[in-house]
């Protein structure tokens, strides 16, 4: 991942060199690296992940529930993650199941893990959609017999409990867990305490939800615009929500966070996750395969997303501003292929002085504007 941040609409992967017709002006694009961890780059990504989503919701009301691991687990997860992340997933659907299995039908969920907070601080949680009410074999709709819910706040919490500490015994007797110290004294400490599982009223508009899910999909817990590197005093200032002090019915107040350089390295590395992990999943009704899925009224089924993936897409690159020349005001270039230059990922990238090369110098001393790649992505079609 740092090896793909550090060339990251660099020259080392190449692009496009736009030249202004009118004054002869050169800008440079340079493409992204895609990697599913840039904090720089796949927001297109991030728009048609968004948009599969609104596919699988069905015309029904929703509730947004987080799951949500007592933190003296973290460094038990922290060392397994593979497992630990999985069976994290897994528990917050059985739960669901099992509180629902005694109402005859079966809903649909869809689970984002989280590993952070505001502040990137390992704070493991895992955020869900889940339809208030299912289906039946048959196809008809039930909705729960409980009001505003889908079970109690202690019993969905207690349930949850349930399943995770039975997970991490099987786990641990099978000898697939490591550990510092004795696992057993630690499950037996936190199944003493009350976990929380914090769901939200139904309602029909999940279009903020699901922004906030797609938000993280294809990117590391932090954005470039909260992150500040001070030269000077060699700290790396981080933006954050100060959920702390945020008084009720008002947004959180921002706070600044004080890291070293290669703390702030460390605090983006541990929510890296596991290779071929998969963030984000789908259970019951919002399963292709399912077979409730399948029979119920059509009438509760959304659009598909073919057709609107690709007006999603346009509609993301229009939000962008026409490209024009910032010197004479022209609309009119010529584009050139820019290929990767391994002189800049075996000299600049490693601080070495880079040779006299012309074909660097003159793009180091020409460009007067660097665009980012995905922002003009058209241009390279």
């Amino acid at each position: 991942m740092i090896r793909a941040i550090r060339v990251c609409k660099t020259p080392a992967l190449g692009g496009v060199v736009m030249r202004c017709k009118g004054c002869g002006t050169k800008y440079y694009i340079y493409k992204s690296c895609g990697h599913s961890h840039c904090m720089l780059c796949q927001s297109i990504k991030r728009e048609q992940w968004m948009d599969k989503l609104h596919g699988r919701l069905l015309r029904v009301p929703y509730i947004h529930t987080t799951f949500t691991i007592p933190h003296q687990l973290n460094g038990l997860f922290r060392a397994n993650t593979k497992l630990l992340y999985s069976l994290l997933m897994r528990s917050c659907w059985m739960t669901i199941r099992e509180v629902t299995k005694t109402s005859g039908f079966l809903p649909g969920m869809t689970a984002v893990l989280h590993t952070f907070g505001s502040d990137m601080k390992y704070h493991v949680h895992v955020h869900t959609l889940i339809t208030y009410g299912g289906a039946d074999a048959m196809g008809r709709w039930h909705y729960p017999t409980t009001k505003h819910k889908l079970a109690s706040f202690r019993r969905m919490c207690a349930i949850f409990k349930k399943h995770i500490l039975e997970g991490i015994r099987k786990l641990y007797n099978n000898g697939q867990l490591a550990y510092h110290t004795s696992i057993e004294e630690l499950v037996n400490d936190v199944s003493k305490t009350r976990w929380v599982v914090h769901s939200t009223r139904p309602t029909m508009d999940t279009t903020v939800i699901q922004s906030y899910l797609a938000r993280y999909i294809n990117r590391t817990a932090i954005s470039p615009s909260r992150l500040t590197y001070l030269p000077q005093q060699k700290e790396v200032h981080l933006l954050y929500n100060d959920y702390k002090h945020q008084e009720s019915g008002k947004p959180a107040p921002k706070a600044v966070k004080i890291l070293q350089p290669l703390d702030a390295i460390n605090q983006i590395m541990q929510h890296v996750l596991p290779p071929f992990f998969n963030k984000s999943r789908h259970y019951g009704l919002h399963q292709y395969t399912t077979k409730q899925r399948q029979v119920i009224s059509q009438s509760l089924h959304n659009n598909t997303s073919t057709i609107r993936t690709v007006f999603e897409i346009l509609r993301h690159l229009l939000k962008l501003e026409p490209f024009v020349c910032t010197e004479c005001g022209s609309f009119d270039f010529d584009k050139e292929t820019l290929n990767p230059d391994y002189i800049y990922l075996h000299t600049i990238l490693q601080n070495k002085s880079p040779p006299a090369t012309p074909h660097l110098h003159d793009e180091l001393k020409t460009a007067t504007q660097v665009y980012s790649y995905d922002q003009n992505k058209a241009l390279l079609n």
